[in-house]
């Protein structure tokens, strides 16, 4: 009986070692994906720094410490895309309303004539298409940024 006892106090010990030791492991390899993520941030390649750190989280949910660290670079590395984003979207924004606007005086001239043709026309209305959708990826964006800024906050 005794030596049923000892058996099962081994076997224990020695999961919970191995258990430690597991978790450990995790911590160090998640580490090193975490700094694989910093490495990419630095780099200024957010998407592929975002997709390490969902890597990470994904597979080794137990390395908490490392976790907390990773949140916290995620949030640094979407806030830097959706600034891009902001950046890129006003820029073609301003060019597509500038042309919009020029292009829908001349269309509204022809038009009070009965001159515009369909073609004309059509080319106004996709210009209008593509401001409003601009509009929106600039509109998503900041509110993306607001977003991260007050999760940053707290």
């Amino acid at each position: 009986m005794k030596a049923i006892h000892f058996t099962a106090a081994l076997a224990l010990c020695a999961t919970l070692t191995l258990t430690g030791c597991g978790g450990n492991a995790a911590e160090k390899k998640a580490g090193e994906l975490l700094e694989q993520a910093q490495q990419l941030f630095d780099k200024g390649d957010y998407m592929k720094a975002t997709a390490a750190i969902d890597s990470l989280r994904k597979n080794f949910p137990e390395a908490i410490e490392t976790r907390k660290k990773a949140l916290k670079l995620y949030q640094q590395a979407e806030l830097k895309r959706a600034q891009g984003i902001v950046e890129r979207a006003d820029t073609a924004l301003q060019r597509v309303e500038r042309e919009y606007e020029e292009m829908k005086k001349t269309v509204d001239g022809l038009r009070s004539k009965g001159a515009a043709t369909v073609e004309q026309l059509r080319s106004v209305n996709l210009l209008r298409v593509k401001r409003d959708s601009l509009k929106t990826v600039f509109d998503v964006e900041c509110a993306k940024i607001k977003y991260i800024r007050k999760k940053m906050d707290e």
